[in-house]
């Protein structure tokens, strides 16, 4: 069953708040409310949406018991509020609350933890106010909106004018403070209503958040326009059930100062994730027997380790002056030494997506992998090619390859980039099915 139920009002935020926990890699459905429990077998975060921001307060509260009571149990719920408080905030916040209490374990207690924020979108919440671009909400457009038109941006009196809920509000003083999870824990307001005005302030809140789970049994349902319900879920250590797909590869041939340039922009290269550099000394690699099956077995834990959107990076430890320093007959030899270096660890751990640099070194390793063919998708960059692997074990793989003295400083980092945002579209178009609904059902 699915491990986390969030609880929408409408389709866009209910997409939006979907597209959060896909992230980490979970399959995520979104779907209406007659269809979320027959989604919840197949995917590990149902997203419902109730469509029920412009329904009568008690209607939309049965919608949201009833949608628990379906899909119970789960291990998190998140009530999903528009970025602007707009719709049966206070009705649909207690109606999550008192279905989730009904059903936590007996003499746990069951809060929600409200934070509104949304800071990439220029929501923030300060001193308990919602700010819109810095603007109370009441003093914008919303104002004017024909259906939800926003009278207030005060939080609490919002959540008021459906609910009877007590509210602790925990100031952006407070959630900066190191004592934030005794902040959490005290009191006994059901609702627990934090400020934030970054994704950093989001992220404390979720971790303090499970901190104060630990010492005291607290049920949590987390009610956000998005970010910290996928917060609180990492936190939580709720992740996809599907096998993580491997890192990507890159196999690095080429010696030129340009490709070293390539290769610290990598290191340095905060956005796309971990990297991790396998060193393969270009003398041993031609002149030791034994080498060669050292440094493969290497690369396979390597591989083994890592797990998408990683990065394991071969390259050679010589610079293009060693390289020609090395015999004739070493030079010769070494991209078909490094091809089959990779292609022994590849057939022990398969990364999700190749990248190859050098044209001798591209040649080789396609040879090795037994490729059939190069499915020429395009070029990123000038002579920086991508598409697909046809044949071998890698077969259908997604790769770019370019030559050693091809784009500038970031050209690696690009493709790199490019090869993880394919494999993470891949992911996504392997979608799960819903079991079949028969007639009559």
């Amino acid at each position: 069953m699915a491990q986390i139920l969030v609880l929408s009002d409408d389709l866009t935020g209910a997409n939006a708040t979907g597209a959060r926990f896909a992230r980490s890699g979970m399959r995520v459905a979104s779907v209406d409310a007659g269809h979320a429990r027959r989604a919840a077998p197949a995917y590990d975060a149902v997203v419902a949406n109730l469509d029920s921001r412009h329904l009568d307060a008690p209607k939309a509260a049965d919608l949201v018991r009833s949608t628990v009571e379906r899909l119970w149990p789960v291990e998190l719920v998140v009530k999903r509020t528009d970025t602007t408080l707009r719709g049966n905030v206070g009705a649909e916040l207690e109606a999550a609350w008192q279905a989730v209490r009904d059903r936590s374990p007996h003499g746990s207690r069951t809060r929600v933890l409200f934070a509104p924020a949304h800071p990439a979108s220029g929501r923030i919440t300060v001193d308990g106010v919602q700010l819109l671009d810095g603007v109370p909400l009441e003093r914008t457009q919303l104002a004017l909106d024909p259906l939800n038109p926003v009278r207030t941006s005060v939080v609490a009196d919002i959540v008021a004018q459906q609910s009877d809920l007590a509210v602790r509000h925990l100031s952006l003083g407070r959630v900066t403070r190191s004592d934030l999870v005794d902040a959490l824990l005290g009191g006994d307001e059901p609702v627990v209503l934090c400020d934030a005005v970054t994704e950093e302030h989001l992220a404390d809140i979720a971790r303090a958040a499970v901190e104060a789970s630990r010492r005291d049994g607290t049920v949590w349902v987390a009610a956000d326009p998005g970010p910290f319900g996928a917060l609180l879920a990492r936190e939580l250590g709720l992740r996809g059930t599907t096998p993580a797909p491997g890192p990507v590869l890159a196999v690095v041939g080429s010696a030129t100062e340009l490709t070293r340039r390539q290769l610290d922009a990598v290191a340095a290269d905060d956005a796309g994730g971990s990297v991790e550099f396998v060193d393969i000394d270009a003398r041993r690699l031609t002149g030791d027997p034994g080498y060669p099956a050292q440094a493969a077995g290497l690369l396979a834990r390597r591989l083994g380790e890592a797990s998408f959107p990683a990065a394991v990076v071969v390259r050679t430890c010589a610079s293009a002056e060693d390289v020609v320093r090395l015999p004739a007959p070493a030079r010769r030899a070494m991209p078909g030494r490094l091809a089959a270096l990779v292609a022994g660890a590849v057939g022990r751990a398969a990364p999700s997506a190749l990248f190859s640099s050098g044209g001798d070194v591209t040649s080789a390793l396609l040879a090795e992998l037994g490729v059939s063919a190069l499915d020429v998708g395009g070029e990123l960059v000038p002579l920086a090619v991508y598409g697909r692997l046809d044949g071998g074990p890698l077969d259908a793989t997604p790769i770019i390859t370019k030559g050693g003295l091809v784009g500038d400083d970031d050209t690696i980092v690009r493709c790199l980039a490019r090869l993880r945002d394919t494999v993470h579209d891949r992911l996504r178009g392997v979608p799960a099915r819903l079991p079949s609904q028969g007639r009559g059902t």
